[in-house]
């Protein structure tokens, strides 16, 4: 036999040791229970994709305020010639709108799955 073909058997051929059908059928039931067990965890799923998606959205609304405000904050320190004092106030600005943004977004969001559920129940 050659070398590459001697490395594509499989080890069981090499030992000697052959599988009788006991094992495999125990290792059927096995993989069964494992596959029957992530099938009931797969239906959260997309409930958790949902609610990742709901914080990065959240995130970035907050996080896109934020960088406006500073940037209106630098603009104004480079035409008014007021060194820190734009950019705090355009800091501040920008995290006040940013949280306006965020409760804007849950409350959007809340009201939205509310209606959700309530389609639901009514099909039910």
């Amino acid at each position: 036999m050659t070398e590459t073909a001697d490395m594509q058997e499989p080890p069981a051929k090499k030992t000697g040791k052959g599988h009788d059908s006991s094992d495999l059928e125990q290792f059927s039931a096995r993989l069964d229970a494992v596959r029957g067990a992530r099938a009931g965890k797969e239906d959260t799923g997309g409930v958790r994709d949902k609610a990742v998606g709901a914080g990065f959205r959240l995130a970035s609304e907050l996080l896109a305020a934020v960088i406006v405000g500073l940037a209106l904050g630098l603009g104004i320190d480079a035409v008014a010639d007021s060194a820190p004092f734009g950019l705090l106030i355009g800091l501040f600005i920008g995290f006040a709108t940013g949280l306006r943004n965020v409760a804007v977004a849950m409350k959007t969001g809340n009201a939205a799955d509310n209606e959700g559920e309530s389609a639901q129940t009514d099909q039910s």
